[in-house]
């Protein structure tokens, strides 16, 4: 696992900071709120894991960052559409099963 992880490259600065904006909105709204590092220091799943420094707080509290990978949401939901679709089509579904 190790040299998976150092084999996964680290999202560019700039789409980093677009998948931020995107959740948080734009940055002049948080970046007085949050010190986000621009170098990942875990990899997840789906994403990369980032230091980040409350600036609101009196001691400047430390936090974990997940940030999601761009169109990993996307992927999963079109990954759980065929999964249903499939199983739908197939009759393997117990009968009463909402999908």
């Amino acid at each position: 696992l190790a040299q998976v992880r150092k084999g996964a490259e680290a999202m560019p600065t700039h789409q980093l900071m677009q998948q931020l904006n995107e959740q948080w909105g734009d940055q002049d709204e948080w970046k007085d709120r949050i010190d986000v590092e621009e170098r990942p220091f875990a990899a997840a799943s789906i994403g990369q894991v980032h230091r980040g420094t409350l600036l609101t707080t009196d001691d400047q509290k430390k936090v974990a960052v997940k940030v999601q990978y761009p169109g990993v949401a996307n992927s999963i939901e079109s990954d759980l559409s065929n999964l249903s679709m499939l199983v739908k089509a197939s009759g393997l579904s117990p009968p009463g099963l909402f999908l």
